[in-house]
Protein backbone atom coordinates (compact mmCIF):
# COMPACT_ATOMS: atom_id res chain seq x y z
CA UNK A 1 0.00 0.00 0.00
CA UNK A 2 1.40 3.41 -0.89
CA UNK A 3 0.14 5.05 2.28
CA UNK A 4 3.68 5.89 3.37
CA UNK A 5 5.36 8.50 1.20
CA UNK A 6 9.07 7.70 0.88
CA UNK A 7 9.02 5.56 4.04
CA UNK A 8 7.68 8.44 6.15
CA UNK A 9 4.63 8.44 8.37
CA UNK A 10 1.19 7.81 6.93
CA UNK A 11 -0.63 11.06 6.17
CA UNK A 12 -4.38 10.82 6.71
CA UNK A 13 -5.32 14.31 5.54
CA UNK A 14 -4.77 16.65 2.61
CA UNK A 15 -1.54 18.63 2.82
CA UNK A 16 -3.05 22.12 2.65
CA UNK A 17 -3.84 23.97 5.89
CA UNK A 18 -7.38 24.27 7.23
CA UNK A 19 -9.05 27.66 6.93
CA UNK A 20 -9.62 29.68 10.07
CA UNK A 21 -12.95 28.90 11.72
CA UNK A 22 -15.00 31.97 10.94
CA UNK A 23 -18.40 33.01 9.63
CA UNK A 24 -19.74 36.15 7.96
CA UNK A 25 -22.55 36.28 10.52
CA UNK A 26 -25.08 34.17 12.36
CA UNK A 27 -27.25 32.02 10.11
CA UNK A 28 -29.38 29.26 11.60
CA UNK A 29 -30.21 27.88 8.15
CA UNK A 30 -26.51 27.28 7.45
CA UNK A 31 -26.07 25.82 10.94
CA UNK A 32 -28.84 23.31 10.21
CA UNK A 33 -27.13 22.28 6.97
CA UNK A 34 -23.89 21.70 8.92
CA UNK A 35 -25.74 19.72 11.61
CA UNK A 36 -26.33 17.02 8.98
CA UNK A 37 -22.56 16.72 8.44
CA UNK A 38 -21.91 17.03 12.17
CA UNK A 39 -24.35 14.52 13.67
CA UNK A 40 -26.72 13.13 11.05
CA UNK A 41 -26.89 9.52 9.90
CA UNK A 42 -23.92 9.91 7.54
CA UNK A 43 -21.99 12.39 9.66
CA UNK A 44 -18.58 12.94 11.16
CA UNK A 45 -19.84 11.59 14.49
CA UNK A 46 -21.05 8.38 12.86
CA UNK A 47 -17.82 8.04 10.89
CA UNK A 48 -15.64 8.47 13.99
CA UNK A 49 -17.44 5.75 15.91
CA UNK A 50 -17.61 3.44 12.90
CA UNK A 51 -13.86 3.78 12.31
CA UNK A 52 -13.08 3.16 15.99
CA UNK A 53 -15.34 0.10 16.03
CA UNK A 54 -13.61 -1.22 12.91
CA UNK A 55 -10.22 -0.59 14.52
CA UNK A 56 -11.27 -2.71 17.48
CA UNK A 57 -12.61 -5.69 15.53
CA UNK A 58 -10.20 -6.13 12.58
CA UNK A 59 -7.27 -8.48 13.02
CA UNK A 60 -5.11 -6.84 10.33
CA UNK A 61 -2.82 -4.38 12.16
CA UNK A 62 -2.28 -2.18 9.07
CA UNK A 63 -6.02 -1.83 8.50
CA UNK A 64 -6.60 -1.15 12.21
CA UNK A 65 -4.01 1.67 12.10
CA UNK A 66 -5.58 3.07 8.94
CA UNK A 67 -9.03 3.15 10.51
CA UNK A 68 -7.78 4.83 13.69
CA UNK A 69 -5.74 7.37 11.72
CA UNK A 70 -8.75 8.33 9.65
CA UNK A 71 -10.93 8.54 12.78
CA UNK A 72 -8.59 11.14 14.27
CA UNK A 73 -8.97 13.36 11.21
CA UNK A 74 -12.74 12.90 11.40
CA UNK A 75 -12.58 14.04 15.06
CA UNK A 76 -10.91 17.25 13.90
CA UNK A 77 -13.67 17.71 11.31
CA UNK A 78 -16.31 17.21 14.02
CA UNK A 79 -14.67 19.85 16.20
CA UNK A 80 -14.36 22.38 13.37
CA UNK A 81 -17.99 21.84 12.36
CA UNK A 82 -19.11 22.22 15.98
CA UNK A 83 -17.20 25.50 16.32
CA UNK A 84 -18.71 26.75 13.07
CA UNK A 85 -22.24 25.75 14.10
CA UNK A 86 -21.74 27.68 17.35
CA UNK A 87 -20.52 30.78 15.46
CA UNK A 88 -23.54 30.50 13.16
CA UNK A 89 -25.72 30.87 16.27
CA UNK A 90 -26.84 27.31 16.97
CA UNK A 91 -26.18 24.82 19.76
CA UNK A 92 -23.75 22.13 18.53
CA UNK A 93 -25.70 19.24 20.05
CA UNK A 94 -25.40 15.83 18.47
CA UNK A 95 -28.64 16.07 16.56
CA UNK A 96 -29.99 16.84 13.12
CA UNK A 97 -33.50 17.80 12.03
CA UNK A 98 -34.64 17.76 15.66
CA UNK A 99 -33.53 14.16 16.26
CA UNK A 100 -30.59 13.19 18.43
CA UNK A 101 -27.77 11.13 17.01
CA UNK A 102 -28.40 7.37 17.36
CA UNK A 103 -25.78 4.62 17.74
CA UNK A 104 -27.72 2.49 15.25
CA UNK A 105 -26.30 4.77 12.54
CA UNK A 106 -22.97 2.92 12.93
CA UNK A 107 -22.46 -0.07 10.64
CA UNK A 108 -21.18 -2.78 12.99
CA UNK A 109 -19.55 -4.85 10.25
CA UNK A 110 -16.78 -7.22 11.38
CA UNK A 111 -15.34 -8.46 8.07
CA UNK A 112 -12.20 -6.49 7.15
CA UNK A 113 -12.92 -6.19 3.43
CA UNK A 114 -16.54 -5.19 3.98
CA UNK A 115 -15.42 -2.63 6.58
CA UNK A 116 -13.05 -1.10 4.02
CA UNK A 117 -15.72 -1.11 1.30
CA UNK A 118 -18.46 0.37 3.50
CA UNK A 119 -16.17 3.10 4.79
CA UNK A 120 -14.91 3.94 1.30
CA UNK A 121 -18.51 4.25 0.13
CA UNK A 122 -19.17 6.49 3.13
CA UNK A 123 -16.23 8.70 2.23
CA UNK A 124 -17.44 9.00 -1.36
CA UNK A 125 -20.90 9.99 -0.10
CA UNK A 126 -19.32 12.53 2.30
CA UNK A 127 -17.38 14.13 -0.56
CA UNK A 128 -20.60 14.56 -2.54
CA UNK A 129 -22.47 15.95 0.49
CA UNK A 130 -19.77 18.44 1.46
CA UNK A 131 -19.65 19.76 -2.11
CA UNK A 132 -23.45 19.90 -2.28
CA UNK A 133 -23.65 21.74 1.03
CA UNK A 134 -20.89 24.16 0.02
CA UNK A 135 -22.89 25.00 -3.11
CA UNK A 136 -25.94 25.83 -0.94
CA UNK A 137 -24.03 28.17 1.39
CA UNK A 138 -23.11 31.73 0.41
CA UNK A 139 -20.81 32.33 3.42
CA UNK A 140 -17.31 32.08 1.91
CA UNK A 141 -15.72 31.10 5.26
CA UNK A 142 -18.07 28.16 5.72
CA UNK A 143 -17.83 27.19 2.05
CA UNK A 144 -13.99 27.06 2.26
CA UNK A 145 -14.18 24.87 5.36
CA UNK A 146 -16.57 22.39 3.75
CA UNK A 147 -14.49 22.13 0.58
CA UNK A 148 -11.30 21.66 2.64
CA UNK A 149 -12.92 18.86 4.65
CA UNK A 150 -14.02 17.28 1.35
CA UNK A 151 -10.36 17.12 0.30
CA UNK A 152 -9.55 15.13 3.44
CA UNK A 153 -12.40 12.77 2.60
CA UNK A 154 -10.84 12.29 -0.85
CA UNK A 155 -7.59 11.24 0.84
CA UNK A 156 -9.53 8.81 3.04
CA UNK A 157 -11.32 7.29 0.04
CA UNK A 158 -7.98 6.83 -1.73
CA UNK A 159 -6.33 5.21 1.31
CA UNK A 160 -9.28 2.87 1.84
CA UNK A 161 -9.22 1.96 -1.86
CA UNK A 162 -5.50 1.18 -1.64
CA UNK A 163 -6.12 -1.01 1.41
CA UNK A 164 -8.89 -2.83 -0.47
CA UNK A 165 -6.54 -3.48 -3.39
CA UNK A 166 -3.85 -4.80 -1.08
CA UNK A 167 -5.94 -6.93 1.28
CA UNK A 168 -9.14 -7.78 -0.59
CA UNK A 169 -8.12 -8.66 -4.15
Amino acid sequence: MSMQPMGGPVVFHAREPYPAISVEGTNREYAEILMEDYAGRNSELTAILQYIYGNLVVSNVDVARLLMGISRVEMHHLHMLGETIKLLGADPRYQHAGRYWYSGFVDYERDTCRILRINREGEMAAIREYKRHAARIDDEHVKRLLLRIARDEEVHARLLGEAMEKYCS
